[in-house]
């Protein structure tokens, strides 16, 4: 892509003029929303345990924190084209069954090929840690190997090389959900099928965009900044998936011209 992060970050910050007390509101929901969730999971932690909390925060993250953050990338995208939408807009996904399956059915997508590559990646780490426990190799009936005590280090770091590699793997996926917002009569997997294409020209840029914008990142790990901070780096995404989009757009005129003969 030929548009400097540089430019991206202007032309964000050029749409959030007048609108930036809005869309913290729209952020504070998003924000919210999480906060309950987590502290729902807290509180069943103690009556229940916490493989049920676990459990009911899984399901609260994937069923209604997601669609509701999926409708803030909605508000952001919208707000770039000048729509003066309501921050309670970003329950859109709600707003109809049809709207929540197609948000469900791109969610579950996303999150099944992830967990694929996570259990694939991650079956190196798993045999060590196997490998590594003297009860395996009791069961049966052989004296631990002295070179097992060694293998204890290398499951953890195995563990995290894999979540890297996945996160490469993934992140041709990161345009599919603005690609849905973009064109609401486009299919899940249509709009993965073209992320993975674009991404190819385009995911190096959006590193450098993320990288160059790891101080906001960075403070986002704390909760109060996150209604600040999410409008800003979500509007940057926006604008560079905006750009990217209308570059791919443009490539493809110009194939269509090029094989009609008139180049």
């Amino acid at each position: 892509m030929s548009v400097a992060s540089n430019v991206v970050k202007q032309t964000a910050k050029t749409a959030l003029k007048g609108n930036f007390l809005k869309a913290v509101i729209a952020s504070l929901i998003v924000v919210f929303t999480w906060i309950l969730s987590t502290n729902l999971a807290g509180l069943l932690e103690i009556a229940a345990g916490q493989i049920a909390a676990k459990i009911l925060n899984a399901a609260m993250l994937l069923f209604l924190l997601l669609p509701t953050a999926l409708g803030l990338l909605r508000y952001i995208w919208r707000m770039l084209f000048s729509a003066c939408d309501s921050p309670i807009s970003v329950f859109y996904w709600f707003s109809e069954k049809s709207l929540y399956l197609r948000a469900m059915k791109l969610m579950f997508n996303i999150v099944l090929r992830a967990a694929i590559w996570l259990l694939i990646f991650n079956i190196p780490s798993i045999l060590l840690f196997v490998l590594s426990k003297s009860s395996v190799f009791e069961l049966i009936g052989m004296a631990p190997p002295l070179w097992t005590a060694n293998l204890g280090f290398y499951p953890p770091l195995l563990r995290n090389i894999s979540f890297v590699v996945v996160f490469f793997i993934m992140l041709k996926y990161y345009m599919a959900p603005w690609l849905i917002i973009a064109d609401e009569n486009m299919e899940v997997g249509e709009a993965i099928f073209k992320s993975s294409v674009i991404a190819r020209k385009t995911s190096f840029d959006f590193l450098g965009l993320i990288l160059s914008s790891l101080g906001w990142i960075v403070l986002s790990i704390f909760i109060l900044p996150q209604p600040f901070t999410l409008p800003l780096i979500l509007s940057y995404v926006a604008v560079h998936i905006r750009f990217s989009v209308a570059e791919y757009n443009q490539h493809i005129e110009n194939l269509k011209f090029t094989e009609a003969g008139f180049i």
